[in-house]
């Protein structure tokens, strides 16, 4: 049973892919893309890997949906306004296009198949030293540990995409949600279901982010929720576009990594290697790292849905 399971849901994956890429429509190919990255979270769970899992389904599914939808509505007047768009492609180039990338995976697999397994990884590393790292996960001991560098990539990057993206969408006027008119009215419920979900959704990306020094968790799926409301405050009204980042926003945008950048410069000289921690501070520095970066994550996710530079409060 558990085989029929796992091979149709490797088949569903990989018919939703190819619908993603060869759908015409560009809303279409959204609302799959969503699709595709809801059946990916289950394909990472039926791995044993709950962080991916929760991780994919939290920010491949649902974030970047709403980022393609919210860009999607930005391009609507681009889109009305052009050419029914180029002609398609001749049935010779599209099979040739195909032949040429089924021999460039195929090639690929062929090549990770004759791969050994190596003698030292990071997860093994992680779970070798696992008690010098302050944490009880290793998938948190490998990503601030053995892999701090590239953790510390990664949220670099994502300042870069909403910097680009500011300097790209500066002149687009429909991009994220519009501002709700003062007087404009909601569904009955939609107040006090905020008044509930809200405060559930940052006491669970707390949980989560308390939870990743022992197992799964950690700022990504923390910084995820917190995202997920604050796209889900825009969308209601609460949170409106702002023309400039406030002097808070920006320090929340650069302050996880300034503070990660801070602990591993000094652990130069407490622990005798950049990106070290001192043994006994480990894990209250960890902590105080997945804070900073939770913070760093969700904000930039939410400005990119919004379409604007800043956001502000406002009370309906």
């Amino acid at each position: 049973m558990g085989l029929a399971f796992d091979l149709l849901l490797a088949g569903g994956l990989l018919g939703l892919a190819l619908q993603v890429v060869a759908s015409r429509g560009l809303f279409r190919s959204v609302v799959l893309f969503i699709a595709l990255g809801l059946l990916m979270a289950l394909a990472w769970a039926r791995l044993a890997a709950p962080d991916l899992a929760l991780a994919e389904a939290a920010i491949g599914a649902g974030l970047t949906g709403a980022l393609l939808l919210s860009a999607y509505r930005a391009l609507q007047p681009a889109e009305e306004a052009a050419d029914p768009g180029p002609a398609a492609l001749p049935r010779w180039g599209a099979l040739a296009a195909a032949v040429l990338s089924g021999a460039l995976v195929a090639a690929l697999g062929w090549a990770a198949l004759g791969l050994e397994a190596p003698a030292a990884s990071a997860g093994r590393e992680a779970l070798a030293r696992l008690g010098e790292s302050g944490v009880k996960s290793p998938l948190t001991g490998v990503l601030l540990g053995f892999r701090a560098i590239d953790t510390l990539a990664e949220v670099v990057v994502l300042l870069v995409a909403f910097l680009g993206a500011r300097v790209v969408a500066e002149p687009l006027q429909r991009a994220g949600p519009g501002p709700s008119a003062p007087g404009s009215g909601e569904p009955v419920l939609t107040a006090p279901l905020l008044r509930l979900v809200v405060p559930m959704g940052v006491i669970v990306a707390g949980y989560l982010l308390w939870s990743g020094g022992h197992q799964p968790g950690g700022a990504f799926q923390a910084g995820a929720v917190l995202a997920a409301l604050g796209v889900l405050l825009r969308l209601t009204g609460r949170l409106q576009p702002a023309a400039a980042t406030s002097p808070a926003e920006r320090l929340a945008l650069v302050g996880g990594i300034v503070l990660f950048s801070a602990i591993g410069l000094a652990g130069a000289g407490t622990a005798s290697a950049v990106l070290a921690y001192p043994e006994a501070w480990a894990y209250p520095l960890i902590l105080a790292i997945e804070t900073g970066l939770a913070v760093a994550i969700a904000l930039p996710l939410t400005l990119l849905f919004s379409g604007s530079a800043g956001l502000r409060w406002r009370e309906r």
